[in-house]
């Protein structure tokens, strides 16, 4: 499995999101989904570190979500 994703992998995120961020976490000031729309420039994310890149285990998450997510440590939803 390749260290780094597939565009088809990214594809299938963003499709499975409808586009939107796929974050969670209260630290990062929002209840409930962030709902951010996802622009060029989003990430994609692997829950658990150092796992490969499925679909299974990423998650597409707008820069604001994914700063704070590496502010916090945070690795789990």
């Amino acid at each position: 499995m390749a260290d780094n994703p597939s565009p088809k992998l990214r594809e299938q995120v963003y499709a499975r999101a409808g586009g939107r961020c796929e974050c969670r976490l209260r630290s990062c000031g929002h209840l409930g989904h962030c709902s951010s729309a996802l622009r060029d420039d989003w990430v994609l994310h692997r829950i658990k570190a150092g796992a490969p890149y499925v679909l299974s285990n990423v998650i597409g998450l707008c820069h604001a979500c994914h700063n704070s997510r590496s502010a916090h440590g945070a690795r789990r939803q």
